[in-house]
């Protein structure tokens, strides 16, 4: 079983390589700790998506923080932005169902190990996401943007909304991503389920990103301000639920997500890694 982990980013917000960002006693950066847990829940490969410019330096970093026995294969990313062409691009080292995973976030065991029993399970286009509580990804007051899921009553994905979300005045606030910079943002519980990028995928999906990569176009695709055109991957497996090509079940956990988003998260992020990684009595 493999795991493919998104490391190509350029860290635009936070100003630098996040993925190597310390944040362990020793140095360890979260995806350190991600690669441990992979490991303990039965992962034996990992396939890494890189860019071009960072692959020595996150191979030599990985070759002193990762276990010895883990199988490790860069993969370069592809020509389009986004996480649609970083997990397309592991289609020839892909040999099965496989996870998907950030390296700046740290999902912890219970959901690593989650995330190893729904690809166990999964069939010819069907496909699966461990989902987070809104509040137990937002770490501080800063923006952040999370894919929002409605989810079914028989307990699989409907559809994924994009949304820039902020925590503000003991709450919670969102707005669609593409909406005008002028219209105003609407209450959110904090109870919402909430996807990661913590996927299982069956093999079968690359078909899908390959049709949805074909078919981008980034001359005319809306952008963020200062970010190029990108080609999301919560948004394709929304359109490709929405068409009823694919099912993909909801394995909710408990867990908190801990994420590196702006330079300003690292103390807390710090500190929060000391606790669940260490113990508050070590």
């Amino acid at each position: 079983m493999q795991l493919v982990v998104l490391a190509a980013g350029h860290g635009r917000r936070f100003g630098g390589l996040k993925q190597l960002a310390s944040v362990g006693r020793d140095g360890e950066a979260l995806m350190d700790f991600t690669a441990a847990d992979a490991v303990a829940a039965g992962f034996e490969g990992v396939v890494l998506i890189v860019r071009e410019e960072v692959q020595d330096e996150l191979i030599a970093h990985i070759g002193r923080y990762w276990p010895p026995g883990l199988e490790v294969r860069p993969v370069i990313q592809g020509p389009i932005a986004g996480t649609t062409q970083a997990v397309a691009s592991a289609r020839d080292a892909v040999t099965g169902s496989f996870g998907v995973v950030n390296a700046d976030d740290l999902y912890g065991q219970a959901a690593i190990s989650l995330l190893s029993q729904e690809i166990a399970q999964l069939t010819d286009h069907t496909h699966s996401i461990v989902g987070y509580q809104l509040a137990d990804t937002v770490l501080t007051d800063a923006p952040v943007t999370r894919g929002v899921c409605e989810i079914s009553p028989a307990g699989e994905l409907v559809r994924i909304a994009e949304q820039q979300v902020v925590r503000q005045d003991g709450g919670f606030s969102g707005k669609a991503i593409d909406a005008p910079a002028e219209e105003a943002m609407h209450a959110l519980s904090g109870a919402e389920v909430v996807s990661m990028n913590l996927w299982g995928f069956d093999w079968s999906i690359f078909e899908d990103l390959d049709r949805a990569l074909t078919d981008f176009d980034p001359a005319t695709a809306a952008h963020q301000p200062g970010k190029p055109p990108e080609l999301l991957l919560p948004m394709v497996v929304g359109d490709l639920v929405a068409a009823g090509l694919v099912r993909v079940r909801v394995a909710p956990t408990e867990g908190r997500c801990i994420g590196i988003t702006h330079p300003d998260d690292l103390p807390l992020v710090r500190e929060l890694v000391e606790k669940d990684r260490y113990g508050p009595h070590d």
